[in-house]
């Protein structure tokens, strides 16, 4: 109750917004932990000399947000995870560590020797200082090089460099939000997207998805219901259910967010995973999109290298943010990227990494064929994880806790979910291990603990 009422103010008005701040202050700061539950109406109001009614109000405020949620005789939960460790480890040394989603380094390895030796022996004076707030334009050329081999027609000076995918995400939803502004999710949602969106004072809006990604007539339902100011969307390889949305489905999206003017962030750092008649959402709807790619699973989360296509207009506001939240990416990490792209190596990794994913997700579905999962339909499906369903009499906190006594991590649906409860399932990276034996061999272990043959 202490941590609840911290800095709590009685004087406030309206009474409801300082109680629904004080709760929201508490859990974003992690005093209220995902799932702790909240004290009743009347015990709370008796609490801070209030009523029910108004604690009603600011727990409706809070649902509003996504930040708790309540059953009918259950009471009511901090619903939001601001720990994202708590659901994606790091690198574990104990646990064999499938919840971490991430490339293989095993073809990086070579030609990063080499381009590291080249760079040794280059002028590296150059890369050492700060840099032109734009970028070094050599560097942007390559980059922006590399962007149109990847579908996207845009000028160079379109091109905005990052510290990463996640710093991407955090000044695209800067420019093109506001505090308090509603923006739209999959139900199912990559946790540092909702992290992101609640540390800055955005609303997160789920949208319902299918096999095949997010429901425009979810999106445009929940629009007429309250005013969507973007779309933070997965099209490609969804995380966390590896769906793949088709070419006529993001064409309808596109018309949508046209006519609404929703501005849309097209997160494709999986983009190189699709087939390859499947275009960015960005080639559907330019005018209303900022496009976000990286380096980090294609080739390696090390090189720290978030790319984002923005309009020209607001190239300067964007400029901005990046040197307000970071400064500048590394000039010395840019280079090195550059270097790998120039001699072929970014191209050559992707597509080793894109035929390890579809020879895993082959054998997942050989382990897997007694139970379920997304995308189990399909003839062949090219991604790093799978969304597996669980039988019924699991929970996944009750599954993740079983497996970790066999030293394996896995992500449950809750650490994904936006609100409410959701089907029980958890997310399993298939590239978790350059030995594919290893990686079968606890998959069947998660089968058979799953069907208690174990």
């Amino acid at each position: 109750m202490q941590a609840l009422l911290a800095s709590f103010n009685p004087q406030a008005r309206p009474l409801y917004l300082e109680i629904a701040r004080c709760i929201e202050n508490a859990i974003l700061k992690g005093h209220l932990a995902y799932q702790n539950k909240l004290p009743a109406h009347r015990v709370l109001a008796k609490e801070i000399g209030s009523s029910a009614v108004t604690v009603r109000q600011a727990y409706q405020e809070l649902e509003s947000k996504a930040l708790i949620s309540s059953g009918v005789g259950q009471g009511t939960f901090v619903s939001f995870n601001v720990n994202l460790s708590d659901g994606i480890k790091g690198r574990t040394r104990n646990e064999f560590n499938l919840s971490l989603v991430t490339p293989l380094n095993g073809p990086l390895l070579a030609p990063l020797r080499t381009q590291l030796k080249a760079l040794a022996g280059d002028d590296l004076a150059a890369y050492c200082d700060y840099e032109d707030d734009a970028g070094n334009p050599e560097q942007l050329a390559i980059l922006h090089q590399w962007l149109q081999s990847q579908g996207i027609v845009c000028e160079q000076s379109q091109v905005i460099v990052c510290h990463g995918a996640q710093h991407a995400l955090l000044v695209a939803v800067l420019a093109t939000t506001q505090v308090g502004d509603r923006v739209a999710v999959e139900r199912l949602c990559y946790p540092g997207i909702l992290s992101v969106l609640r540390q800055t004072g955005r609303i997160p809006v789920p949208i319902d998805l299918d096999e095949q990604g997010l429901l425009v007539e979810s999106l445009e339902k929940q629009h007429q219901q309250q005013a969507i100011r973007a779309l933070v969307l997965v099209a490609s390889c969804q995380n966390p259910t590896a769906s793949v949305m088709p070419n006529q489905r993001r064409q309808k999206l596109a018309a949508l967010v046209n006519r609404y003017a929703i501005q849309v962030i097209d997160d494709d750092i999986y983009g190189f995973l699709a087939d390859d008649n499947i275009k960015p959402f960005y080639c559907f709807a330019p005018q209303q999109t900022v496009y976000l790619t990286s380096l980090s699973k294609c080739v390696s989360p090390s090189l720290r290298l978030g790319l984002l296509v923005v309009p020209k207009s607001e190239r300067d506001d964007y400029i901005n943010l990046v040197r307000t939240t970071v400064w500048l990416p590394s000039p010395l990490l840019m280079q090195l990227a550059c270097q790998l792209i120039t001699s072929g190596a970014v191209a050559q990794i992707s597509q080793w990494q894109k035929r390890q994913a579809l020879v895993r997700q082959r054998a997942a579905k050989h382990i897997f064929s007694e139970l379920e999962f997304v995308n189990q339909a399909l003839v062949e499906h090219c991604a790093y994880h799978l969304w597996l369903y669980l039988p019924q009499g699991w929970t996944s906190k009750a599954f993740v806790a079983v497996m970790l006594k066999h030293r394996i991590h896995l992500s449950g649906e809750q650490h994904f979910s936006v609100e409410g409860q959701q089907r029980p399932a958890v997310r399993i990276s298939l590239m978790a291990t350059q030995d594919i034996e290893q990686l079968k061999h606890a998959l069947g272990l998660i089968r058979d603990v799953l069907l208690r043959r174990i």
